[in-house]
């Protein structure tokens, strides 16, 4: 910290004694690189707008050869840009007691936690303590604030998690038929069979099979397999591989039969069967209890 209040003053200092110097084009650059930092490090605009103000005087004199507006409005960018610089260093000595305090409070909370709800917290701490790291203090204590005020709904989600969790594992599944009043021919079931085990792994059944559509035959059949947990009343499926067991369609066309005529001909289209690792999360899913309970029947 005494370090961070070194490098700000000779910073500051060096500033002072270029403008001091004269109404130089290297001054004036300096100055709004500064003024980028200070607002990039959180300060806010209204703090920085009349230093703004001045730089943009100074460069426009200095443009319009005005040298000694240039020199009047560059040291009322000085003394702007002094308390710019003072207010950044006593907003780092004011928070940071506040973000180790509310860093422990998110400690603190999270030792009673479980499962997802700890993951989704040390997510957010990430870029907190990332910023905290390079002395972005402000940033850090507005993401850090948002994270406290959010600790009652996390505390919320794990303590329902940790109610339903017990009712998850076993074999869950769901039946829907297709048919069509119109088209007698149509008749197609689809099956999914979810298993939760008891140790937080799960595989997924998915087939159909018949004609769904009055152009459209199929009978396939998808495996996933992963892990699962909660969030709330959420259940996250992560899955890590992914299988076609098979995909078979078949398609109608109307082609000419040669005579003159129509006829209606199912082609055969298969598509490859494959069985892969999933890394980038891509086919994780989800489903909340009470989709479970209403679509599915627990055996």
């Amino acid at each position: 910290m005494k370090l961070w209040r070194v490098v700000s003053i000779i910073s500051l200092t060096a500033f002072t004694a270029l403008i001091s110097c004269g109404v130089s084009q290297g001054n004036l650059d300096q100055a709004q690189k500064r003024i980028d930092e200070l607002k990039t490090r959180g300060v806010p605009d209204s703090a920085l707008s009349r230093a703004k103000v001045f730089l943009y005087q100074a460069k426009d004199a200095k443009q319009r050869g005005n040298s000694g507006i240039a020199r009047l409005a560059a040291d009322s960018l000085r003394i702007h840009m002094a308390q710019a610089e003072a207010m950044y260093n006593d907003n780092l000595n004011r928070l940071l007691p506040v973000i180790d305090s509310m860093r422990s409070v998110v400690k603190v909370n999270k030792a009673s936690f479980s499962g997802l709800t700890v993951k989704k917290l040390d997510s957010l701490m990430v870029p907190i303590d990332s910023l905290v790291n390079i002395k972005w203090y402000l940033q850090a204590h507005n993401l850090l604030k948002d994270v406290v005020a959010r600790i009652p709904q996390f505390k919320f989600d794990d303590d329902r998690a940790k109610e339903l969790r017990p009712r998850i594992p076993g074999e869950w599944t769901c039946i829907n038929e297709t048919k069509s009043k119109e088209d007698k021919n149509v008749r197609a079931i689809e099956k999914k069979i979810f298993t939760f085990r008891n140790d937080g792994t799960t595989l997924l059944v998915e087939n159909k099979k018949g004609q769904s559509g009055p152009f459209l035959r199929e009978d396939w059949e998808f495996r996933s397999w992963g892990k699962y947990d909660l969030i709330g009343d959420t259940i996250i499926l992560l899955i890590d591989r992914f299988a076609s067991v098979r995909q078979n369609f078949e398609r109608l066309y109307v082609e000419d039969d040669g005579n003159g005529k129509k006829k209606k001909v199912w082609k055969k289209e298969p598509q490859p069967t494959y069985d892969s690792l999933i890394t980038d999360g891509s086919q994780n899913r989800y489903i909340t209890f009470m989709d479970l309970k209403e679509d599915f029947k627990k055996r």
